[in-house]
């Protein structure tokens, strides 16, 4: 790609950093709530001790499996070689997903609904490829 076509899709890169620090908050908010409400609920740990836990295992997962999720969800979910010729229609369905997944994870956190943050974001991803 030249120089003048990067900076025509920067904006997606931006943009789409924005939006990954707000599913990644999202998913944060509702899958910690979702695992451990009934712990908490129960008293069997503390609410600062579940944060503390979960902080631990959140980080390990993406530290020892997130590449191969990524790599999952970046070429084996829809193929790839389709879009060969036009590379910008699938950064701005990636883009279009994350922003869309965005959206439903803080609604359905806001109203408390225990949503699977890998169907939303990988449905939003089926979504654009049809």
């Amino acid at each position: 790609m030249s120089s003048n076509k990067l900076d025509q899709y920067l904006w997606i890169a931006v943009v789409g950093m924005i939006f990954g620090f707000i599913y990644c908050f999202s998913i944060g908010a509702n899958d910690v709530a979702n695992a451990f409400a009934t712990s908490v609920a129960s008293k069997s740990i503390t609410l600062k001790q579940a944060v503390i836990i979960a902080s631990i295992f959140e980080f390990c997962g993406v530290l020892f499996l997130g590449a191969s999720v990524a790599s999952t969800v970046r070429g084996k979910i829809f193929n790839v070689e389709e879009y060969e010729d036009e590379p910008e229609i699938v950064m701005l369905g990636m883009f279009t997903s994350l922003v869309s997944a965005s959206f439903m994870m803080m609604g359905a956190t806001y109203l408390g609904l225990p949503v699977s943050t890998t169907h939303t974001v990988i449905g939003c991803i089926i979504g654009f490829t049809i």
